[in-house]
């Protein structure tokens, strides 16, 4: 069982980058707002970074190189975990999430306000 669910959550991470890098996705946040949301740019980032342009990556989202490292590592994790069938990534996570929840809130907002820099000033 725990092999089903780290094929399915590795299939998952795999399949959100193969979208990233194949089509192009608009925010509903901002179409809808007319402020960029924390997010924001991040498809075109994740775009730059496979293209190992990091400056530009970072200028179109902050968190962009921490997220895709975050992402990578999570699916070289997965697959370890695939290959020892366990079940021990996707629950660290969670644990680890639980307990940065404030500052990952931080961050996302920190990163609200440089998507949103020129807006304010």
């Amino acid at each position: 069982m725990s092999r089903l669910k780290n094929c399915l959550i590795l299939f998952i991470l795999t399949l959100f980058l193969l979208i990233v890098k194949l089509m192009p996705v608009s925010c509903i946040f901002h179409t809808v707002t007319g402020i960029y949301c924390p997010a924001c740019g991040m498809t075109r980032a994740f775009n730059s970074i496979l293209k190992l342009d990091f400056i530009s990556a970072l200028s179109y989202n902050i968190l962009s190189i921490p997220l895709f490292i975050f992402i990578v590592a999570s699916i070289i994790l997965l697959i370890i975990d695939i290959i020892k069938n366990k079940f021990e990534y996707i629950p660290n996570v969670l644990k680890f999430l639980s307990k940065h929840y404030v500052s990952i809130l931080i961050l996302l907002f920190i990163s609200f306000l440089f998507n949103n820099l020129n807006l304010f000033l």
